[in-house]
This record gives structure tokens, C-alpha cells and sequence, in this order.
């Protein structure tokens, strides 16, 4: 009981409580859940959890960052556009990721070092880097070698599926350095930047750090997502950003910063991954889909602020934990 007394304390808990029961319900809606089914789920929505890292992580140290999705776009037609030209694979995703580090760099000294708002800079950003990629493929279109889709599918000693390790190589980075001075400093950042420059803390590297992180998230993504479509569009990421946002307050990171977790967030994404499949399965019209889909991301925002509330916590902890203090 006193473990499950932690769970529940625990600020990812109501996206881990709505995976649950949206996956319950696909399972009944497809008549039980097959393997086939969960490696396409984890196949198609790797993307969406990369980039909810990437955002997370901004948002922890008192920030967001919009330009993602944008990054991401980016990357498939950069990908798109060297394989096109007689480029290897390898050496095309290698740019394209590159790039996408590039661009986080970019956020990271605007907004660290040169100290313009983080949303506005990305807002901007964002806008420059789609149109990079417009300019670079005015038009969806090309193709790859369906080697990289074939490798994107497989996996090592053939039961670690790619996407899983790309996922588990973000997650081990972002776990290893908050586990070292820097994830202090970076929570502190979060908690107050006033405070935490006033006690000697570099906020602007720990900034740029965190943004080049996000960047890198966003090359993942982009690599992942040129892998499962296999062509490229200068859009395709348009709305990734503001998803993984969603996915990131679902996972009960607070906006304010300094709260939450990559868990939480990875979570989120989860949740929202399986939502839209759920919606589609359904057979809703286009307008009803989107307008459900919105009203369930709704409902699990606020229940995932209000479960942020300690009294109310205090009482969902008692609902499912009775008798956790007599463990």
C-alpha cells in the first residue's frame, strides 16, 4: 500500500491513470490488444515522444519552446533532400540531426544569452525554420531507400525495436545529467531564475545546454518520422509543438518550471497517442473527431492541474490508498 500511496503522490500519476483506461478501451474496441498493434503504436508515435522530451525540458527551467515541430520538419526534408541527391542515408540523417542541434543552439543564445523571452524566440524561430524547410521543398514529395524504414523497423539482437532504444539513448542522457550538478541547478532555474542567479548559478549556459537538448529531441524525431512516411513535407511537424505541450501538463509538468519529469510527459504523449487512435478506430467525422479529441485533451489538462493540488491530492490519495498507513 505505501508503494501505491507514492504513485499516487506522484505528478505523472493522472497521465499514467488516463493511459491505462484509453488503452483498456482500445483493447475493447479492437477486441483485445495484439503485439502487431503495439509495435505499430510505438513505431508511429516515437516522434511525438521524443519531442515531448525536448519540450519538457525547457519547460523545467522556466521555459517552452514552440519551434520544435518546425525542427522537425526541417529535418525530413533536409533528409529528404540529401537522399535525393545521390547522399547515403546514414550521412543524411547524420545532417539532418545535426541541423536540429544546430537549431537548438540557436534558441539556446537567444534566449540565454542574448535573454529574449523564450516563447517569443521560438515563435519566431519557428517561423524561420519552416520556412527554411519550405524553401528547401516547396512541395510533399521524394523518397528514401526503404532500407532506413526496414532499419527504423527492426532492432537490436531482433526484439529491441529501434525507436524504443533512440527513446531509451534520450531518456539515459537527460537522466544522467540531472543527476550531476546541473539537474540541481536546472530545477532551481525552474523554481526561480532571480534566485538562482543571485546564487552564482550560470543561467545562461544551463539554458543554452537545455535548448541544444531540445534540439537534439527534435533531430530524433525528425529521423523517426522521415523513417515511418518515408518521403518528405515541409509541414509534417506543424502541429507537434503544441501537442507535446499538452502532453507535457497531461504528464504533470508545471509551466511555471522547476516541477515534473520526462516520465511524466512521456506518458502524456502516450496518452494522446492512443486518444487519437481511439478517435480514428471510431469512425467519427473529421469535424467531431477534432472536436473530441479536444475536449478529452481538456478534461485531462485540468484534471491533471487539479490533481496538482495538495488537499485534492490528500483525497484522491486516500481513495486508493485506505489503510496505507497502517502498512
Amino acid at each position: 500500500m505505501i508503494k501505491g500511496k507514492k504513485v499516487v503522490s506522484q505528478s505523472f500519476f493522472p497521465s499514467l491513470l488516463l493511459l491505462v483506461i484509453f488503452f483498456a478501451i482500445m483493447g475493447v474496441m479492437n477486441h483485445g490488444l495484439t503485439l502487431s498493434f503495439v509495435k505499430s503504436l510505438i513505431l508511429t508515435n516515437t516522434p511525438a515522444l521524443c519531442l515531448a522530451i525536448g519540450v519538457t525540458v525547457t519547460i523545467l527551467v522556466g521555459g517552452t519552446d514552440i519551434s520544435l515541430g518546425s525542427i522537425v520538419s526541417l529535418v525530413n526534408v533536409v533528409i529528404i533532400t540529401l537522399a535525393g541527391l545521390g547522399y547515403s542515408i546514414t550521412i543524411s540523417a547524420l545532417i539532418g540531426l545535426l541541423v536540429a542541434v544546430i537549431c537548438g543552439v540557436f534558441n539556446g543564445i537567444v534566449i540565454g544569452i542574448m535573454r529574449v523571452n523564450p516563447l517569443l524566440t521560438t515563435f519566431a524561430t519557428s517561423t524561420i525554420y519552416a520556412g527554411i524547410a519550405l524553401w528547401i521543398l516547396p512541395n510533399p514529395g521524394g523518397s528514401i531507400d526503404y532500407a532506413f524504414a526496414k532499419w527504423y523497423m527492426g532492432g537490436l539482437f531482433g526484439f529491441i525495436m529501434t525507436p524504443v532504444m533512440l527513446l531509451i539513448l534520450l531518456v539515459f542522457i537527460w537522466a544522467g545529467a540531472i543527476r550531476t550538478p546541473f539537474g540541481l541547478k536546472a530545477y532551481a532555474l525552474g523554481c526561480n531564475e532571480k534566485k538562482a542567479y543571485a546564487s552564482g548559478i550560470n543561467v545562461n549556459g544551463i539554458r543554452v545546454l537545455v535548448h541544444t537538448f531540445a534540439g537534439l529531441t527534435a533531430g530524433v524525431a525528425g529521423i523517426c518520422l522521415t523513417a515511418t512516411i518515408c518521403s518528405g513535407s515541409p509541414t509534417v511537424g506543424a502541429t507537434m509543438s503544441l501537442n507535446s505541450i499538452a502532453a507535457a501538463v497531461i504528464g504533470g509538468v508545471s509551466l511555471n518550471g522547476g516541477k515534473g519529469g520526462i516520465f511524466g510527459a512521456i506518458l502524456g504523449a502516450g496518452f494522446l497517442s492512443i486518444l487519437s487512435s481511439i478517435v480514428v478506430a471510431a469512425n467519427f467525422s473529421s469535424y467531431s473527431q477534432s472536436f473530441i479529441k479536444g475536449l478529452i485533451l481538456l478534461i485531462g489538462v485540468i484534471a491533471s492541474i487539479l490533481a496538482g493540488d495538495k488537499v485534492l491530492k490528500d483525497k484522491i490519495k486516500g481513495i486508493f490508498c485506505k489503510g496505507g498507513a497502517k502498512s
